[in-house]
């Protein structure tokens, strides 16, 4: 009999679509991180080896592209907001602050120019 052998953490049933069988069960793993790892077992003289061999290597590349969604972090989400909104606070005071200041000196300089209209007036009669 021709076998080839495989040792996954996965899930085991993904494999049995492809032939294998799991042949044995081992704990493995250091410290805090602990994990069961199966050994397989198929036979390469299965009907269809080849083609069955090159749909796993197909599925299990098209699988490890799969991507994960992760939604946001409330504090991250909060602490982004922040980061936008005290900035935006200050340009926006910052720009209160300079019209104010904008509209008092072009009030004092409209009410020089109107001094200044004022005795024009007493030369042009």
């Amino acid at each position: 009999m021709n076998v080839e052998t495989k040792a996954v953490r996965n899930d085991v049933k993904e494999y049995e679509k492809f032939g294998w069988k799991c042949n044995e069960e081992q704990r493995a793993g250091h410290a805090k991180h602990h994990y069961t790892e199966y050994i397989l077992v198929r036979d390469k003289d299965i009907p269809n080896y080849d083609q069955i061999s090159s749909l796993e290597r197909k599925y299990f590349s098209a699988k490890s592209q799969l991507q994960t969604y992760e939604p946001m972090d409330p504090v991250y989400g909060v602490v982004t907001f922040l980061c936008l909104i005290v900035p935006f606070v200050v340009y926006a005071v910052f720009k209160s602050n300079q019209k104010k200041k904008v509209e008092a000196h072009n009030a004092a300089v409209h009410k020089r120019m109107d001094s200044v209209l004022v005795e024009l007036e007493k030369y042009n009669k």
